[in-house]
C-alpha cells in the first residue's frame, strides 16, 4: 500500500467496530473494607457497532502490597455506537488491608483477569489499566 494511504486507512480503521471512550467517572474518596464502591461513568462508543464479545468491565485497586480485582456488572455488548451511561457499585473485600490505592480501570478478557482491550483514551499503564485516581481504605469514613 502507498505511504500516501495510512492516514486515510488508519482513520478507517478507528470507526470499525466499537472503540470505547471514557468521558466521565466520579467515585468517592474513601470507602470501608465490605463496603460499597459505587461510582457513575459515562463512555462513548465512537465506533460503529457494539462490542460483541463477552469482556468484563472491572476496577483494580493497587498499590506496592496488594492488587485487588473488582468486575463490574456491566455488560459492553450493550453498549451501541454513541453514548453509554454505566452506574454500578463493587464491594470491597473485607480483608482488603487499609491504605490508600491507585483506583484503576481495565476491560478484562473473558476468561482472564488480564486487560484485553485498548480504551481510546490516554493513561494506559504497561499491563493494561488505566488509573482513574486515587482511594483510600479506612475503617472509619473522614
Amino acid at each position: 500500500m502507498p505511504e500516501a494511504w495510512w492516514p486515510q486507512v488508519n482513520r478507517w480503521l478507528k470507526k470499525m467496530g466499537y472503540r470505547f471512550v471514557l468521558r466521565k467517572f466520579t467515585y468517592p474518596s474513601v470507602v470501608k473494607p465490605g463496603g460499597k464502591l459505587a461510582f457513575t461513568s459515562w463512555w462513548e462508543n465512537k465506533g460503529v457497532a457494539p462490542c460483541y464479545r463477552p469482556f468484563r468491565l472491572a476496577l483494580r485497586l493497587h498499590n506496592s502490597k496488594q492488587s485487588v480485582i473488582l468486575p463490574t456488572g456491566a455488560d459492553l455488548r450493550s453498549w451501541l455506537p454513541g453514548d453509554n451511561l454505566h452506574d454500578g457499585s463493587v464491594v470491597i473485600p473485607a480483608e482488603t488491608a487499609q491504605g490508600s490505592y491507585a483506583l484503576q480501570l481495565g476491560v478484562l478478557d473473558e476468561r482472564t483477569d488480564q486487560p484485553k482491550v485498548k480504551l481510546a483514551i490516554t493513561g494506559r499503564q504497561k499491563d493494561g489499566w488505566y488509573t482513574l485516581g486515587n482511594i483510600r481504605l479506612t475503617s472509619c469514613c473522614r
